[in-house]
């Protein structure tokens, strides 16, 4: 099933959710501007913020470093369990926003025990949000290019960003949650998925 453009004006209002322990997940492609709009949601909705790349890099050190020793799969493994451990350390009343690293959505789905009933529930909650800065491959290619080229603690070239961008564009547009377009200013996108949030778990 197809990943959804959220509509508000149409949107389907689904409620009862157990607002003790509300979880908010940000899922993106590299360069979406996931980091802004979840730090700026967190401080609106006066919750914690939880960055998987920031607690990877807290606990075990440099993302490009270690993939490089240990290979992309052990990565996918190692991160797999900090998600765990990461979701598992929030109290039974916390509320928290969890943003996943780029391609957490995109392991094979044998690479660790737990990994697909991970991702499914992920891709399943109607507080899953996709953030994209298009629906069209190339302009999502030119503006994430653009952007992670920027960030010069980032150990890469634009082939090598645009070849990740192509390589799971289609696998993230196909996902079943809610897509949001971050190709506006950063308060617009997040009002609007605070209103999304509203309607989904009556906060």
């Amino acid at each position: 099933m197809r990943a959804f453009l959220c509509d508000i004006g149409n949107y389907k209002i689904t409620k009862n959710r157990d607002l003790k322990k509300l979880i908010i997940h940000f899922i993106r492609l590299g360069g979406s501007g996931k980091t802004t709009t979840a730090k700026s949601l967190a401080i609106k909705m006066n919750v914690p913020c939880l960055d998987l790349d920031e607690y990877f890099i807290e606990n075990i050190g440099d993302i490009a470093q270690f993939i490089n020793k240990n290979g992309y799969d052990a990565y996918a493994v190692r991160n797999v369990a900090l998600y765990i451990q990461l979701k598992q350390s929030l109290d039974s009343d916390n509320r928290a926003i969890i943003v996943c690293s780029s391609g957490f959505m995109i392991y094979p789905e044998n690479i660790q025990l737990n990994y697909l009933q991970l991702k499914q529930e992920i891709e399943n909650d109607p507080l899953t949000f996709l953030l994209m800065p298009s629906l069209d491959l190339d302009k999502c290619i030119e503006v994430i290019v653009k952007r992670q080229l920027s960030k010069s603690y980032l150990d890469t070239n634009a082939e090598k960003e645009e070849m990740k961008v192509r390589k799971r564009f289609e696998i993230y547009h196909n996902l079943n949650c809610c897509k949001v377009l971050t190709n506006q200013l950063v308060d617009e996108v997040v009002e609007k998925i605070s209103v999304l949030i509203a309607l989904k778990s009556d906060i």
